[in-house]
C-alpha cells in the first residue's frame, strides 16, 4: 500500500507510537477537508480534536449501523433511534471528565453552518474505516488512513487497532471514488445529530435540574415497584406516596451501603415503613428481628403485624423475631 515500496505506516494506538487521534490532529494543520467513513460515530471524537477540527474548511462523516431492518423506512428509523441512544450515551460519558461539554458549542455551530455534514448508509450495513485527508499543497497530495478505527474517542486513542497509511495517488484516488459514491447514496442526518447535540447543550432551569435529580433517584425502584411491590404487597398500597419514596431511599441506601436509618419526625408513619420492610425481607426469604420497647412491642408491632401481615403468622413466622 506504501507507493514508495518501503515499510507500512501503522497507526494502531499502541506500539506504533501513533494514536489515531494524533494522526489526523497533524492532518488538520495543513489540510482543507476529510472525509471520514466510520461504521460507528461518537461525538466524543470531535471534542478529542477540538481546536483542530475547526481548522478545517469541512468534515464529511458517512457512517453506518449494525441493525438490517428489511424496508428503508424501518431501517432509518433503527438508525436514528440506535445514533440517539449512542450519542446520549457517548455525551454522558464524556461529561465525567469534560461536565461542562467544552467544545460542545464549536460542533453545534459547524453542524449548523454544513461545515460538519454527517450522512448515514441505510441500503446495507455500513462497517467501513476510512480517513481521507486532503491538503491544501497540491504537491503533498491526498492520503487515506484504512483499517479498523471507529470515528470514536476510543477507537482514536485507546483501542488496539490496525491501521495503514495510503500513499499512492491512484490508490486514495480509488478511495475516493468508492467515498463519493457511498456518500450520495447516504441520508444526511445532521440536523438530527444537531438537535440531540442541543438537548445536552440546552440552558437548564433549578426545576429541569430538580426533576431530572428525582429521575434519577427513584429510576431503579420504578421496575420494582410496578412487579411485586404493586402487585401483591399488602402494605405498599396503604402508603402515602412520601412514605414509597422513604421506603425506596432506605432499599437504595441500604444496597449501597448495608444499612440504612429512617429518622423522619414524629407522626409521619414510620411504623408502615417498617412494616413494608418487613414484608419486603421475609418476601426475599431474610431473616427479620424488630427490636422495640415493651408498650411499642405490645401497642403498636404485634397488633399491627398481625393486622396487617397476618401470613408472617403461618410458615413464614420462624423469619421474624420481635424482641423489647
Amino acid at each position: 500500500m506504501n507507493s514508495s515500496g518501503g515499510e507500512l505506516f501503522i497507526v494502531d494506538n499502541g506500539e506504533s507510537g501513533w494514536t489515531a487521534l494524533k494522526y489526523l490532529q497533524q492532518w488538520t494543520e495543513i489540510s482543507t477537508h476529510f472525509d471520514i467513513a466510520t461504521g460507528f460515530f461518537e461525538v466524543g471524537a470531535l471534542l478529542a480534536l477540538d481546536n483542530h477540527w475547526q481548522k478545517l474548511g469541512k468534515i464529511r462523516i458517512l457512517m453506518g449501523d449494525e441493525t438490517m431492518p428489511r424496508t428503508k423506512r424501518l431501517l432509518l428509523k433503527a438508525i436514528k433511534d440506535r445514533n440517539e441512544k449512542a450519542i446520549n450515551q457517548d455525551l454522558e460519558v464524556t461529561k465525567e471528565d469534560n461536565p461542562f461539554l467544552n467544545g460542545i458549542e464549536a460542533i453545534i455551530s459547524g453542524l449548523a453552518s454544513g461545515q460538519i455534514e454527517c450522512r448515514v448508509f441505510a441500503k446495507t450495513k455500513f462497517h467501513a474505516k476510512a480517513y481521507i485527508t486532503h491538503p491544501k499543497l497540491e504537491v503533498v497530495g491526498s492520503k487515506a488512513l484504512v483499517g479498523s478505527s471507529n470515528f470514536t474517542k476510543p477507537g482514536l486513542t485507546q483501542n488496539i487497532e490496525l491501521n495503514i497509511q495510503v500513499q499512492s495517488p491512484s490508490e486514495v484516488n480509488q478511495l475516493q471514488n468508492w467515498f463519493e459514491k457511498h456518500w450520495q447514496e447516504g441520508e444526511d442526518i445532521s440536523s438530527s445529530i444537531l438537535e440531540l447535540i442541543n438537548k445536552h447543550h440546552e440552558p437548564k432551569t433549578p426545576f429541569d435540574i430538580y426533576s431530572h435529580s428525582l429521575r434519577e433517584l427513584f429510576r431503579n425502584q420504578e421496575a420494582s415497584a410496578s412487579v411485586w411491590e404493586e402487585q401483591d404487597s399488602l402494605i405498599f398500597s396503604r402508603l402515602d406516596q412520601y412514605q414509597k419514596e422513604a421506603y425506596w431511599s432506605l432499599i437504595k441506601i441500604a444496597n449501597r451501603f448495608n444499612g440504612a436509618f429512617l429518622c423522619d419526625g414524629v407522626g409521619l408513619g414510620k411504623t408502615f415503613v417498617g412494616l413494608m420492610l418487613i414484608e419486603r425481607m421475609i418476601h426475599e426469604k431474610k431473616h427479620v428481628v424488630l427490636f422495640a420497647p415493651k408498650g411499642a412491642k405490645e401497642g403498636v408491632w404485634n397488633p399491627k403485624l398481625r393486622e396487617l401481615l397476618p401470613d408472617l403468622f403461618g410458615s413464614d413466622f420462624s423469619n421474624l423475631a420481635v424482641f423489647i
